[in-house]
């Protein structure tokens, strides 16, 4: 019999103090009206709570309606589907206020999960913080098209 084995504590015997942090860490930095999230660790189900409250903490920090919140998850080690449409429900109560939150994730498996789960459709995701940080500045310059049938004071062109 191999003695070694039998010392080793089960895999499933961890710690009884560990908290969510221990798990999940984030970073917040400012760039203008742009906040970046970045996220280290494993978004599951015992870091659900941390993963809500750190989101709209930093959303919170946001400045101006036109600003936006970018949550680079490129290095996390796990990202549930309650995480993710947490983060999806996030995303649509702030953009109500104008603030738009948009995912970063290189995992092909989340982007193809985020695609087909009905609650979580309508979030943007990128592959890159470059890329996202690009598609809210377009989106900021990006004017509004009104056709002139239906602006007010002016007629549409006869033919």
């Amino acid at each position: 019999m191999n003695r070694s084995h039998a010392r080793r504590p089960p895999p499933f015997a961890s710690a009884p103090w560990r908290s969510p942090r221990d798990q999940l860490s984030f970073r917040i930095r400012r760039r203008g009206e742009i906040v970046l999230l970045t996220v280290r660790g494993q978004a599951d189900a015992f870091t659900l709570a941390l993963w809500r409250q750190q989101v709209r903490a930093a959303a919170d920090t946001v400045a101006g309606p036109r600003g936006a919140l970018v949550v680079d998850a490129t290095r996390l080690d796990f990202l549930s589907v309650r995480s993710l449409a947490a983060l999806s429900d996030e995303a649509q109560e702030y953009r109500r206020a104008g603030i738009e939150i948009v995912l970063v994730t290189a995992d092909p498996s989340i982007v193809r999960i985020a695609r087909a789960d009905t609650r979580t459709a309508l979030l943007p995701v990128r592959s890159t913080v470059v890329s996202a940080l690009t598609a809210v500045h377009l989106r900021d310059r990006t004017p509004e098209v009104r056709s002139l049938s239906t602006t007010p004071g002016h007629r549409a062109p006869s033919r």
